[in-house]
C-alpha cells in the first residue's frame, strides 16, 4: 500500500507552519504545540527539511526555524523525497547505489510498462503540487494524459 510515513507527515506539517509565516523564525516547540506533537519528532523532522535546504536553522537563545524560500519552488515530490528518501511503486523501478536494478526480472516482466507509466503518473502528480499549495489548501488537478503514459518508452 502506497502510505507516507507518520515522520514525513509531520515534516509536511511543519513546512507549512513556517511557510505560513514566511520568514518568521519559530522554534520547534511552537510547532509541535500547535498541532500536538511531540517536540523531539518535529525537531527531527526540521533537521531533515533544514539539511534538504528547505527550511533555515538559527541557533541562539531565540533561535529555530524559518522558511525564507519561495513556496511555489519547493514541490510535494521535492520533500517526500526528502523526507521518505528515494521510492518508486515498484522496485522494477528502483536502482542501487550502482545504478542497476533491483528488480531481476526486470526485463521480461509483462506489467512493467504499466507499472512504470503509473509510477511516473504519480511521481509527476506529487511534483505538480507546491508548498505554495499546500499552505493554501488548494491542490491542481493533475493533467495526466493516458496515452502519453502507455507510449512512454522504457529501457
Amino acid at each position: 500500500m502506497l502510505k507516507i510515513s507518520r515522520l514525513t507527515d509531520y515534516g509536511l506539517l511543519a513546512a507549512i507552519y513556517l511557510a505560513r509565516k514566511h520568514g518568521e523564525v519559530i522554534s520547534a516547540r511552537e510547532i509541535a504545540e500547535f498541532y500536538h506533537l511531540p517536540v523531539p519528532t518535529v525537531t527531527k523532522v526540521l533537521k531533515a527539511l533544514h539539511q534538504g535546504g528547505v527550511v533555515e536553522s538559527h541557533r541562539g537563545v531565540s533561535g529555530g526555524y524559518s522558511f525564507d524560500g519561495e513556496a511555489e519552488a519547493v514541490t510535494l515530490g521535492q520533500m517526500l523525497e526528502l523526507l521518505e528518501g528515494p521510492w518508486d511503486l515498484t522496485e522494477c523501478e528502483t536502482i542501487d547505489e550502482k545504478g542497476v536494478a533491483i528488480c531481476s526480472i526486470r526485463s521480461g516482466c509483462p506489467s512493467r510498462r504499466s507499472m512504470f507509466g503509473i509510477n511516473r503518473a504519480i511521481k509527476g502528480a506529487f511534483e505538480q503540487i507546491t508548498l505554495g499549495d499546500l499552505t493554501r489548501g488548494a491542490f491542481p488537478i493533475p493533467a495526466i494524459d493516458k496515452s502519453v503514459l502507455m507510449n512512454t518508452r522504457i529501457s
